[in-house]
């Protein structure tokens, strides 16, 4: 994929998180996005025991640290009444502080990384992380 190909995808990705929001804990649909779109990047989803919530682990080509690399992925709930064409389809619920484009730039990032996975020293652990809004997903 070329950037300006990266670009589009990343803005469908985001408009899709925006018309779907899910609230703390209940980022389902939202999750299993987030896996659909890294197994379409051939990184592998780390499992856990969380019901919300995806890890994943791009794992270099020479020896390192481990760094992490997070993004929340819950909305709020607020009525959105933008008008715009991508608006929240959920009432009662959207993201109203940029989770949405957090999970899409997270996406971004792990694409970029990926095609240099051979070059990377260490491993890039992706943390979309459940229930930031209500706390206590990053503590799960």
């Amino acid at each position: 994929m070329n950037q300006a190909e990266l670009e589009t995808h990343l803005i469908s990705i985001r408009r899709h998180l925006h018309q779907y929001p899910e609230l703390s804990n209940q980022e389902f649909k939202t999750s299993k996005s987030i896996e659909k779109w890294l197994r379409e990047l051939d990184i592998p989803i780390r499992k856990t025991d969380l019901k919300t919530g995806v890890f994943a682990d791009i794992k270099g080509g020479k020896p390192g640290p481990i760094v992490a690399v997070r993004a929340d992925i819950d909305a709020l709930p607020i009525e959105e009444k933008s008008g715009l064409p991508y608006s929240s389809k959920i009432n009662g619920v959207m993201h109203a502080c940029g989770h949405d484009f957090h999970t899409a730039a997270l996406i971004g990032a792990a694409s970029l990384l990926q095609k240099k996975q051979s070059e990377l020293n260490g491993t890039v652990r992706l943390l979309f992380q459940p229930a930031e809004e209500s706390g206590g997903g990053a503590e799960k």
